[in-house]
């Protein structure tokens, strides 16, 4: 195992590292917790606030009643949640926009293909060798594995991708088993999940079925009427739409595996990729019972969509909206806290409900209400690794290789694309239960820090892109950069960073005073690079 490598001799950086390394992220708001249970077309979406709450902004409020203002400590907590991080210049331009106006806009995404970024990233899926018309088609695991980072990395609108990831843990699918004729079916499921993430939820719940990655990776290419396979029933209901145990029985799950079936493998050898497609000569005949409802006899389409449709219609003793229920706890865990109450996940339900499904308005309401600003929604939740990479090179600007980006999150075991199963990336304190990860991260922002001549070699002024632009000293270059980083110092850490940044130490331990100047390349080369390497450390880095 490889022991983390301080980047510079600074007695200062040793002995504030391990300051920063006995604290714990417990102690900051990190925790588990286990996972609780939770139509047809897409109608216009209502915005209707449920009754109740304030709108004063009290911090202990937990409705989704409207805020009417946002200071700047929570538009730095939205963008924490929402946008990798904090990247230079935005929280200034949501203050400019207004927070409504900034969240309509980010959740209207450009059309899929037609920005520079994925032009960009598609040439990372290119072999040499692929035939004439079908360049991108033929993809090594490294290159679907570059391609997402450069779209997670690159996005001008990082709420495309961190929506696309959420989609990605919750519908968790590993194309290391499918054969290259069949990887490029990964790289449409992961566009498909990044283009329809504030969408629909019952229209994504039926196209995410019968697509071709999900259909390889749980077996419903292999589930017929002559070897019914339980796979994706299970999944479907236990992971996908209903949670464990919650509103279903094992018979259900055999009733639905009948269901689930008619899909096929096609290979083309006219283009040599290989696509799914529906083959009756494969689905269960008769019908099916799950749920207590009756699919009747079809055999000249699929029984997916129905499938779907008595899912979502599915409802508890007490007639609660069990489908509702659970989107509306995984989107609270996801976005606000790892423990929402009982009362603020039957609210969400129920905007979720009034909005037939639809994610964005949802979403919107979320973001703009009391609970989200909450002491419970300041807490923080613990980032995953490819949350701390993406959002470091997204808020310094500084960039390695492609390769390094792999090697690392593949030790952190953290690389988008590659859920770990099928239940996604690990939740809560998990998340940092790796001794590895716990090396990996700060060697990973050595390397990155460490990088400086590529990045100089491409242009990149690291005294323009992390200090404001009228800093006098390091006192406002260090409150600038803690802020991008997402780290709260107290007065104790800022005086010793404020020392560090001031004082010049040589490869024999002597120290010299010497005012940090921002105007100083030399000063910003050597201090300001180490002064995001030491932030890193910082337990509240590892938090959103």
């Amino acid at each position: 195992m490889r022991t983390s490598v301080l980047p510079t001799t600074d007695f200062f950086c040793r002995s504030l590292l391990a300051v920063a390394l006995t604290m714990t992220l417990a102690a900051c708001g990190g925790g588990g917790g286990s996972e609780p249970p939770s139509g047809a077309a897409t109608p216009s979406p209502v915005t209707q606030t449920p009754t109740g709450g304030t709108q004063s902004g009290n911090s202990n409020t937990l409705t989704l009643a409207a805020k009417t203002t946002f200071s700047d400590a929570e538009i730095l907590h939205f963008l924490s949640r929402t946008h990798f991080g904090v990247e230079p210049g935005k929280p200034e331009q949501i203050q400019r926009q207004g927070l409504s106006v900034y969240i309509d806009r980010m959740m209207d995404y450009d059309e899929s293909g037609a920005l520079p970024f994925e032009d960009e990233a598609h040439t990372l899926l290119v072999d040499e060798d692929d035939p004439a018309g079908l360049e991108g088609m033929f993809p090594g695991t490294s290159d679907i594995i570059d391609w997402n980072l450069h779209l997670l990395m690159n996005n001008p609108n990082a709420f495309q991708e961190v929506m696309g990831m959420f989609w990605q843990d919750h519908f968790g699918v590993d194309f290391a088993s499918f054969r290259n004729e069949e990887d490029h079916l990964m790289i449409d499921f992961i566009n498909m999940l990044r283009d329809r993430g504030v969408g629909n939820f019952r229209n994504l719940m039926v196209d995410v079925s019968r697509h071709g990655a999900m259909l390889l990776f749980l077996d419903g290419a292999d589930n017929s009427k002559y070897a019914p396979n339980e796979n994706y029933a299970r999944e479907f209901w236990e992971l996908f739409s209903l949670g464990v145990d919650n509103g279903y029985t094992e018979t259900d799950i055999i009733e639905a595996s009948r269901a689930f079936t008619g899909w096929r493998r096609k290979f083309n050898p006219a283009t040599g990729l290989t696509r799914l497609e529906f083959d009756q000569e494969s689905k269960a005949v008769g019908s099916k019972q799950p749920l207590a409802s009756n699919i009747s006899h079809d055999l000249s389409r699929d029984d997916y969509g129905t499938m779907v449709d008595l899912t979502m219609a599915h409802a508890s003793a007490d007639g609660a909206d069990l489908v509702a229920e659970f989107l509306a706890t995984k989107l609270l865990r996801h976005f606000v806290s790892e423990n929402p109450t009982d009362a603020l996940v039957a609210d969400f339900a129920t905007v979720l409900r009034q909005n037939n499904l639809n994610i964005a308005p949802a979403l919107k309401m979320l973001f703009l209400s009391e609970a989200f600003y909450s002491d419970l929604a300041r807490e923080g939740l613990v980032r995953d690794y490819f949350e701390q990479v993406v959002g470091l090179v997204r808020t310094t600007g500084m960039t390695e290789s492609n390769w390094q980006y792999r090697r690392y999150l593949t030790e952190m075991g953290s690389l988008p694309s590659r859920p770990p199963s099928v239940e996604g990336w690990p939740e809560g304190d998990d998340k940092i239960s790796s001794q590895s990860s716990g090396v990996e991260m700060p060697n990973f922002v050595n390397e990155l820090i460490s990088n400086r001549s590529n990045q100089e070699e491409e242009g990149y002024d690291i005294g323009a892109a992390l200090q404001p632009v009228d800093a006098t000293g390091a006192p406002e270059v260090i409150d600038h950069v803690a802020m991008l980083l997402g780290v709260s110092l107290d007065e104790e850490e800022r005086t010793r960073l404020i020392g560090f940044m001031n004082t010049e130490v040589d490869s024999e331990g002597e120290e010299t005073p010497v005012n940090y100047t921002p105007q100083n390349t030399s000063h910003q080369s050597r201090k300001l690079r180490n002064l995001v390497w030491i932030l890193c450390q910082h337990p509240d880095f590892h938090l959103k």
